[in-house]
């Protein structure tokens, strides 16, 4: 799933105040990390990842791993070692941005 245009725009706007609530680091990509960030998604929607300075991790092997792990993670944005994926939560009560999206 791609998203383009003015709900790009949407999503990169509202993530431009957030904090990253996943930090990757030594570790690199591990089955926790990605099942703590399905958790995290799930229940937020758009979440931000910051990649931190002792990790071997690549932006584009972190967005390569979440879209083979789960293919409706979207990734929105990625700007220096901070990148920002989304998904539409499976729970009605979680959704807050999908909601704005429909509307857009």
């Amino acid at each position: 799933m791609i998203i383009k245009g003015k709900r790009n725009r949407y999503l990169r706007s509202q993530a431009a105040t957030m904090k990253p609530l996943i930090q990757v680091g030594r570790e690199g990509i591990s089955e926790n990390l990605l099942n703590q960030l399905e958790l995290l998604i799930n229940k937020n929607e758009l979440i931000k990842v910051s990649l931190l300075q002792n990790t071997m991790v690549e932006p584009s092997d972190l967005i390569e791993a979440l879209s083979e792990f789960d293919e409706q993670i979207v990734h929105v944005q990625t700007i220096g070692s901070k990148m920002v994926f989304y998904k539409k939560a499976p729970k009605i009560k979680y959704r807050k941005y999908s909601i704005e999206l429909e509307n857009i």
